[in-house]
């Protein structure tokens, strides 16, 4: 007795076909998408074994290469910095429209900047971070890191002006942040010696107590 096998129609291999993407694609996401989850409960060391070999395996994964590079930062070690460097450059370059990634590589330069006493990272974190909040102005984060930057820093690099700039911003959108942006960048220009800088920056902060609601 012969068995009768229909040959299935066009529209159902392609259905087929579809789902078949769609598992597919649904299949490569579940790693990424694991790694980020552990890295959101501060499983560092396990988002690392996850990334790692995704990244090996598609390093043009600018995702993938942001994580790891937080998970190497947040993890720790001699080697921290300098891995965290490596990975958050490379998210960078590959989506280089990204504020998050790019504020987030800009501290890692400013931190490697201060351990190593070195120039080039300290322009290279201050640039990345002037593209960050160009890209998105009302990161806070992001200005905070600036100000603090040009307060901090030596001359001809340096600026308690654009310091001030920053934190003005960070008022205009934020009053109670931008109070403690104030005090902030006066304590670090009282230390530092410059004692007019830092009167400037304590009466801004007064103007702006003062100009609060109660």
């Amino acid at each position: 007795m012969r068995v009768c096998r229909e040959r299935p129609s066009r529209t159902a291999l392609g259905l087929l076909a579809g789902l078949f993407l769609v598992f597919c694609a649904g299949a490569r996401a579940a790693p990424i998408d694991d790694a980020v989850g552990l890295y959101n409960r501060k499983k560092w060391a396990e988002a690392e074994a996850i990334l790692a070999p995704l990244v090996l395996a598609e390093p043009t994964n600018a995702r993938a290469c942001y994580y790891l590079g937080m998970a190497f930062l947040n993890a720790g070690g001699t080697a921290a910095l300098d891995n965290s460097r490596e990975m958050l450059g490379r998210a960078t370059r590959l989506a280089p429209d990204n504020a998050g990634y790019l504020a987030d590589y800009a501290g890692v330069c400013l931190l490697l900047a201060d351990r190593d006493n070195s120039l080039s990272f300290a322009l290279e974190g201050r640039d990345s971070m002037i593209k960050a909040i160009a890209l998105n102005p009302a990161d806070l984060d992001a200005r905070d890191g600036l100000m603090e930057f040009y307060a901090r820093a030596p001359w001809p690099i340096g600026d308690a002006r654009k310091a001030m700039e920053q934190a003005s911003e960070i008022a205009k959108r934020d009053p109670k942040r931008g109070l403690a942006a104030y005090h902030a960048v006066a304590r670090i220009l009282e230390r530092a010696g410059r004692h007019e800088e830092s009167l400037a920056a304590t009466e801004a902060a007064q103007r702006l107590a003062a100009a609060a609601p109660p």
